[in-house]
């Protein structure tokens, strides 16, 4: 390529640090209509630029890192899962609880793909409610899919992966009579295309066989000028949980996975309370680095106390 200026002092991007992702090692740029040598001419590497580019490798692979200490902690929790997956006893006994809904999602699905079988996805219908006098111009400003990539404390994400034998959690009163309440946990025994089953686990109604149908969920956000209606099952999958969703729950062993430390009064206590035992207690803490580390903090907001 030929450079289109001259000048001995001239600066790329005046001066400001852009970052250049991707490896052309790997995918070269897509030139339409292009050959071998039309491609390999539009790469980085035979731009004028390249003579100022300075190459940072990477020497971490923070996909493993990531993976390494998530296989750990459910190994050492759901020890012998390949044979115990469909007990509901089992399930029952045991969960990982975690600060943020990132990391349940992360352990989730984990262990989803350790299940056997085909899995069932079930989609939301997301629509926005609004008392705005130009409702379609705020519809076209939030289409449907973007709707479809919030995600609220509480509410079912739009896109749920689930297989026969897999626990849940419920996230809304449906029915407190049969024991459908916010927080009951169940096993899936069937996925059909309106209504999911399954058994309760623990509690006054364990071994309850019950039926879970989809419903509308309104979700008003401070951020948001509207209301979300998302119809789908008010369901998440529950290997794992967060710690504030865990509170209520009484089990005979606990994993705690703290990727970062917790970030509120009250969440340490909660989360290593939900145990029987200390025995059945494990720790995965992570520093910085993603490595595992031998504490955490503590949050306590002391002045929460100066009453008592």
């Amino acid at each position: 390529m030929n450079v289109p200026f001259a000048g001995e002092h001239y600066t790329p991007f005046g001066g400001k640090i852009v970052l250049l992702g991707g490896d052309f090692r790997q995918t070269l740029p897509i030139v339409a209509d292009a050959g071998r040598e039309e491609s390999v001419d539009a790469s980085l590497t035979r731009s004028y630029l390249w003579s100022f580019c300075t190459i940072l490798r990477l020497s971490q692979n923070m996909r493993i890192n990531t993976g390494a200490p998530i296989q750990s902690i459910t190994s050492e929790i759901y020890a012998d899962f390949s044979n115990q997956f469909h007990s509901a006893s089992y399930l029952t006994e045991r969960s990982i609880v975690t600060p943020t809904n990132s990391n349940v999602t992360e352990i989730n699905s984990h262990m989803l793909a350790l299940v056997p079988g085909r899995g069932q996805t079930y989609f939301s219908s997301d629509t926005l409610h609004t008392d705005a006098t130009d409702p379609a111009r705020l519809e076209a400003e939030y289409p449907t899919e973007f709707l479809n990539n919030l995600s609220f404390n509480g509410c079912p994400e739009h896109q749920i992966d689930l297989k026969v034998f897999t626990p849940i959690m419920l996230l809304r009163n449906l029915n407190p009579d049969i024991g459908l309440c916010n927080g009951t946990r169940l096993m899936v025994i069937y996925l059909g295309h309106y209504v999911i089953r399954g058994v309760i686990m623990g509690g006054t109604f364990d071994g309850k066989t019950v039926a879970i149908p989809r419903i509308v969920l309104n979700v008003n956000d401070h951020r948001w000028p509207f209301v979300l209606k998302r119809r789908q099952f008010p369901i998440r999958l529950c290997y794992a949980m967060t710690i504030n969703k865990s509170q209520g729950q009484t089990l005979h062993s606990v994993g705690v996975y703290l990727p970062k430390p917790v970030f509120s009064h009250g969440q340490l206590y909660v989360a290593i309370s939900r145990v029987k035992s200390a025995a059945g207690l494990r720790f995965l803490i992570l520093n910085d680095d993603k490595t595992p580390f031998n504490h955490t903090r503590n949050i306590v907001y002391s002045e929460a106390f100066t009453d008592l």
